[in-house]
């Protein structure tokens, strides 16, 4: 599949960059496939640091345009009954700078599926530009982290040393953030 797509990608010559950030916003509205396999993909095509840029980008329109239809679906359901939406009102009250620094926290979070914080956003009334920036900072370790996997995938006998570390730290964060949460809930 990987191979098929770079293939597609060196065919399409000038199209494939737009045709990566298409892929990038329909994977980010579908929000249940992992955006990795475009950063690889952008990675071999054009470098980790123009890869990087391109999947960074593509990740922000992704957002943008999964919030804006998301919003478009809520606002229906949403005239259904008001009494299961007052945890949304809540969070429509929180200050202006909280609704931002509740958002960029989410969006650093490493594990945060991007759907989960593009519904959020989605649900509640924050602001097109608070999200976007969120976004534009919270996206950035998060595709880092996929550039230089991605890169060391692809270079694995001068950095499996680094990729293993990365794994096994990766492994380590998950494990911290998602077993004190389910002990929590026993």
């Amino acid at each position: 599949m990987i191979n098929q797509m770079i293939q597609w990608f060196d065919e399409w010559g000038m199209w494939a960059i737009p045709g990566s950030l298409l892929l990038n916003i329909v994977i980010n509205v579908i929000g249940v496939v992992p955006s990795v396999m475009v950063t690889g993909i952008n990675v071999m095509m054009w470098g980790p640091l123009m890869g990087g840029i391109l999947s960074w980008i593509g990740e922000i329109l992704g957002s943008i345009t999964a919030l804006w239809l998301y919003r478009l679906g809520i606002r229906s359901f949403k005239k259904m009954n008001s009494k299961q939406w007052r945890w949304i009102e809540s969070l429509n009250r929180w200050p202006r700078k909280k609704q931002f620094l509740s958002l960029l926290a989410a969006r650093i979070t490493p594990f945060i599926p991007s759907m989960i914080v593009n519904l959020a956003g989605a649900f509640t009334n924050v602001r097109m530009m608070d999200f976007i920036i969120t976004t534009a900072i919270g996206k950035i370790p998060s595709i880092s982290l996929e550039v230089l996997v991605s890169y060391d995938f692809l270079h694995i006998s001068e950095n499996y040393i680094r990729l293993i570390l990365i794994l096994i730290g990766m492994g380590l964060v998950y494990f911290v953030i998602k077993v004190p949460s389910k002990n929590k809930s026993k």
